[in-house]
């Protein structure tokens, strides 16, 4: 009786074998270009949000320049306060590629403060921004700084961004 079960089972064994085969012939090579397919889809969504990732790294950059230099002109403002308004500036700066003024770090006057500060703009903001300090009522004074957009859309009237800094030296 043991031989019998033991000769039924291989015989089942051998006549399923091949019938498996027939039926899976392939579908393992359609696996693989699916689980592909899957992969590289993923795989762009992750390069796409690498690169947007470093667009908002570097607009964050840009803003805490900004917060830096801002804050660095009004406690320059601050120290020589008698002086506050000679540091209105009449018109925007815009920077350029290279900056050319001259900078005397141990000086204490509001041309020489404005000269070094328009140094640092240049270093640190991209080309093409702009800089200005505006007098406003009541003593107090606005730093305005512009620089491009990376997000911006082609077609925006405006691809800059504002940051106001208002203060009373």
């Amino acid at each position: 009786k043991k031989m019998t079960e033991l000769t039924l089972f291989a015989q089942r064994r051998s006549l399923n074998v091949p019938r498996a085969r027939r039926t899976d012939a392939g579908f393992t090579l359609i696996e693989i270009l699916v689980a592909m397919v899957v992969l590289a889809i993923g795989l762009l969504g992750v390069a796409a949000m690498q690169a947007r990732g470093m667009t908002y790294n570097h607009d964050a950059y840009i803003r805490s320049q900004i917060s830096v230099l801002a804050y660095d002109m009004a406690d320059r403002m601050r120290l020589n306060s008698a002086a506050a308004a000679d540091y209105a500036t009449p018109g925007l700066w815009t920077v350029p590629v290279v900056a050319s003024t001259a900078c005397a770090i141990a000086a204490v006057s509001a041309a020489n403060d404005l000269a070094c500060w328009q140094r640092q703009i240049f270093t640190a903001m991209p080309p093409g921004s702009t800089a200005d300090i505006v007098a406003d009522v009541g003593g107090e004074y606005t730093i305005r700084m512009r620089w491009l957009d990376r997000l911006a859309a082609p077609a925006d009237p405006d691809p800059f961004r504002t940051v106001d800094y208002t203060f009373q030296p």
